[in-house]
């Protein structure tokens, strides 16, 4: 009470307040309150950053704008009364004004928020951020659109310079087929030239031998008239013959008894007595020398006034006798059969010791162990007849050692086939082409016959069975294995597809392919088997490339749909070893080192690429011909195994930064690409990517790789990586793509964007 008397108050000031006087004082705080905030900036959102709680005003919220405190209620329900007295002790607080009247007037001067000028806030806001949004859609499409304008750019570029590239390609290669085309007659204009002078100097010889054998001629008749006369015995009773009237020796013997006995006495009488001959190279007397000492040919006349046939001019122009022509040309084809049967006689066999006949006398056929091989071939060759040319006698003597070749198989005498092989080849190395073709009928079924010995159980071992495999390492098998070398085999049907191939008819190499059997191929490209022997059969193979056929040509009485089965088994068979690894089938019977030594013989990386780089060679040999790219691409598998060694090479190269076998690799890449690339031009109405669903994982596998090889900078690890092989698959790419794929393969690879 102490207190409020300091103060002076009272109860009865008190009682003259009016009843509501305190919610009018809390109102005018209130509002005194709510003048100071609005003196501040308010933020964007009606919050300014010291508000309580840091709350956030959801714009798009359907209940539209906060609503107002339950204090601004209050507020807005009180309604000042400007004609209310107020009690003179309040009024006489401050400087003489009246507190709540001074406190409304401030309030009715400031003009009041509605809730209608909140909603349009937030109206207004909802539009900024609509047409924010818009101009974010529009600022994204546009440049969406300057993206995609940059592909075309881009794309049109690389084609641009693609074509830059063919074309001066192709003038670089036109200018380079003229100048072959030039060296080309320059070097048959040279080799005419030759000719031409070697038939010259050959007809200088010709001229030369003939004056030389008919000077010999002349000296043999003239010797044959007159040795008898020289060797005459004159009998002591005849009449002694009549002197001549000069006696130079004045001795009274013959003066002829004296040339006889001393040819120089007659020279000094010839010389002692010159005299001028009647008739030029005619002798009185023929000089008989008796010396043990042949007589020298000398170029010059031995005795004064003695004259010697002429040499015939080498300028002057001389008719030549047909008849002694025709002597010559058939003495000269008798030297090239003589010829080859001497080179042959002396010819050594492969192993490098004895010649092939005198080999052949240590064997003899098991039915006739009396009569050796070598008796058979001297008799054969005896039977031969003379009148042959070079050609026919090559064919006869192919032929001889063809029927030993059939007799050996026939009584299983395998121990002289390497003798046989060796003879047939050295005889169809020195003959032309057409040779090897004339034995094509006879010569390709015994070298089939021979290979299937070695090659047939090696296929059937390849299931792993345990009898098959047993039979491959039996004893007998190992002898027929070592007895019979595949590889010279396979190299013989290699030299006769080789010369059909290169002979002008191409019956000849149809001849060739109808004579293999059609699964022949099929055996030999099994991956148990070696890996020399594979190769040779995809070399041999790629002389089966025809227009209207690939591989063995089945007989004409077969199905109709036989060929194309057999054609298709060889393709499916190629394109497995591009992720085949050949290896050798363990002997059962094998130690552990033996096993450990064939691991360490096992096939290189090296090898393995270098055999899946020929399998690329041989299908972009296929596909040169219609018929055989039509075939690899409708191929079930083909296109699919492709893309799917494309991707497999390309991650090698790049799990294997700088390996040994990078340049094996990028080489396989740049063949795999043009291949899928060829058959994708030739045949556009053909889906490439229908053909990549029979591989797991086909469609990705595309696209990873032609990206990656799109987008190759040919660094480094790329560094070997052709441009046209980029350009390639930047053009498969752009006709197997949508818009859409396009766009963001190149936002993911472009260096110009982020991942």
């Amino acid at each position: 009470m102490d207190q409020d008397d300091d103060f002076d108050f009272s109860d009865d000031d008190l009682d003259d307040l009016p009843a509501n006087a305190l919610q009018q004082l809390e109102t005018t705080a209130i509002r005194a309150t709510q003048h100071q905030e609005r003196q501040h900036p308010e933020s964007d959102y009606g919050l300014d950053e010291g508000d309580e709680g840091d709350q956030v005003i959801n714009l798009d919220d359907a209940a539209g704008a906060p609503q107002a405190s339950p204090w601004m209620n209050v507020a807005s329900q009180y309604q000042p009364n400007h004609n209310h007295q107020l009690n003179p002790h309040y009024n006489a607080i401050g400087d003489g004004n009246s507190f709540y009247n001074g406190t409304i007037e401030a309030e009715e001067q400031q003009p009041r928020r509605s809730q209608a000028d909140s909603n349009q806030l937030l109206l207004r806001i909802k539009k900024l951020e609509q047409d924010k949004a818009r101009l974010n859609r529009d600022l994204n499409s546009e440049k969406s659109k300057a993206l995609s304008k940059t592909g075309e750019v881009d794309t049109v570029r690389r084609r641009l310079d693609a074509a830059n590239r063919e074309n001066e390609r192709k003038v670089l290669a036109l200018q380079q087929a003229h100048n072959e085309m030039l060296a080309k007659h320059k070097v048959e204009l040279d080799k005419v030239r030759r000719e031409r002078e070697q038939a010259q100097t050959n007809n200088m010889f010709l001229e030369h031998d003939m004056a030389r054998e008919a000077d010999n001629t002349k000296r043999v008749k003239k010797g044959v008239v007159t040795r008898p006369k020289s060797n005459a015995v004159v009998s002591p009773a005849t009449t002694p013959k009549r002197q001549h009237k000069s006696l130079p020796f004045r001795d009274g013997f013959e003066d002829d008894d004296i040339v006889m006995a001393s040819p120089s006495k007659h020279r000094d009488k010839d010389r002692s007595k010159p005299s001028t001959p009647r008739q030029v190279g005619k002798r009185k007397r023929q000089p008989i020398d008796q010396s043990p000492i042949p007589v020298l040919q000398l170029s010059e006349p031995r005795v004064r006034g003695q004259t010697t046939p002429q040499k015939p001019s080498l300028q002057s122009e001389n008719t030549i006798d047909p008849a002694l022509l025709e002597g010559l040309s058939l003495r000269k084809e008798d030297d090239h059969r003589f010829t080859l049967l001497h080179r042959l006689l002396s010819h050594r066999c492969s192993n490098g010791k004895d010649r092939i006949l005198e080999a052949l006398t240590a064997h003899a056929l098991p039915s006739h162990p009396q009569k050796k091989l070598s008796s058979i071939i001297y008799d054969s060759l005896t039977a031969c007849s003379m009148t042959l040319n070079v050609h026919d006698l090559a064919l006869q003597i192919c032929h001889i050692f063809l029927t030993l070749w059939e007799q050996c198989l026939q009584e299983r005498y395998y121990s002289v086939i390497y003798l046989i092989l060796d003879a047939l080849q050295f005889t169809l190395a020195c003959e032309p082409a057409k040779t090897a073709i004339g034995v094509t009928e006879r010569a390709v079924p015994l070298i089939i016959a021979s290979v299937d010995l070695v090659a047939v159980p090696i296929a059937r071992a390849a299931k792993l069975e345990a009898a098959y495999v047993a039979e491959l390492y039996s004893p007998s098998q190992i002898e027929i294995s070592t007895k019979i070398n595949v590889i010279d085999c396979l190299q013989l049907l290699h030299l006769i597809a080789s010369s059909s191939l290169s002979f002008r008819s191409p019956e000849s190499i149809i001849r060739f392919w109808q004579c293999v059997p059609a699964d022949f191929a099929l055996v030999l490209l099994n991956r148990v088997q070696p890996l020399p022997h594979i190769t040779l059969m995809l070399r041999i193979l790629s002389t089966s490339a025809l227009p209207t056929s690939l591989g063995a040509i089945v007989a004409t009485d077969s199905p109709a749909d036989q060929q194309g089965r057999r054609e298709s088994d060889i393709v499916d068979r190629l394109t497995n070893l591009l992720f085949e690894t050949p290896e050798c089938i363990a002997d059962p019977n094998a130690s552990s080192d033996e096993v450990e030594e064939e691991k360490k013989a096992a096939t290189t990386t090296a090898e393995i690429w270098d055999l899946r780089n020929r399998v690329l060679d041989l299908l972009m040999r296929f596909a040169i011909e219609e018929h055989g790219s039509l075939r690899l691409i409708t191929h079930r598998n083909c296109v699919g195994r492709l893309i799917k060694h494309l991707d497999h090479s390309i991650t090698t190269l790049y799990e294997n930064p700088l390996y040994p076998t990078q340049e094996k690799t990028v080489a396989s890449i740049n063949k795999t690409m043009k291949l899928v690339y060829h058959l994708a031009t030739s045949h556009p109405d053909v889906d490439i990517k229908g053909r990549l669903s029979v591989i797991q994982g086909g469609h990705h596998k595309f696209l990873v790789s032609l990206t990656r090889l799109a987008f190759s900078e040919g660094l480094v690890l790329e560094e070997s990586i052709e441009e046209s092989v980029v350009d390639m698959a930047h053009a498969i790419l752009d006709e197997g793509l949508s818009i859409e794929e396009g766009e963001g393969l190149l936002r993911v690879f472009s260096s110009g964007n982020s991942v």
